[in-house]
């Protein structure tokens, strides 16, 4: 199974009743997991791990891959006993496989996320500084951002049916501070305000 994973900027995060140093491309192994108490824990969601590990603090993400007994609670909270860390994200790839979850996963709840430097929004979102993430989802997704955030957009023809995403960084082929909406071709069209 693949997930993500947040760290601090030295790649430790919390195991047990402390942290431990992790290392790109590595493999390892608990005896046991449960949610919330054993295992290596990640979200299947990129954007969940933004909640225990925030943007703009110097933290870094990870892809994995977890393999052994899989624990995963209601809340979406997922624990393994074997993690292999596969990859470091930028915080671009970051939100691009959190777009790519929202596609996979239309129904799935808790979809809006608002948290430090992210705003996952029905309609309308808005990120105010560079590095920030914000995406709008639904059938008439509008999307602004500072020089250098990462946008995203997710054209829904209705709840559930996903026609187009598109995901881009205001400044690079696009103005900042504009509001742009998405065609079903998969084309930004800038909103006269």
């Amino acid at each position: 199974m693949i997930g993500y994973k947040g760290f601090t900027k030295n790649l430790t995060a919390a195991l047990g009743k402390g942290n431990f140093k992790f290392e790109l491309g590595k493999t390892y192994e608990e005896t046991a997991s449960k949610t919330m108490r054993t295992g290596f824990h990640f979200t299947e969601n990129p954007f969940d791990c933004l909640a225990y590990y925030p943007l703009g603090s110097s933290n870094r993400y990870v892809q994995i891959e977890a393999e052994g007994s899989i624990d995963e609670d209601e809340t979406e909270r997922v624990s393994c006993t074997k993690i292999t860390l596969l990859n470091e994200l930028t915080i671009k790839e970051l939100a691009g496989y959190g777009m790519m979850y929202m596609v996979q996963h239309p129904m799935r709840k808790n979809w809006q996320q608002s948290k430090t430097l992210l705003s996952v929004k029905e309609n309308e979102a808005e990120a105010n500084q560079k590095g920030a993430i914000a995406i709008a989802r639904g059938p008439h997704p509008v999307v602004k951002g500072a020089e250098g955030s990462i946008l995203g957009l997710i054209l829904e023809a209705e709840p559930g049916e996903i026609e187009a995403a598109k995901l881009f960084v205001a400044g690079e082929g696009t103005k900042a501070d504009t509001l742009y909406t998405l065609r079903s071709d998969r084309s930004l069209q800038e909103v006269a305000v």
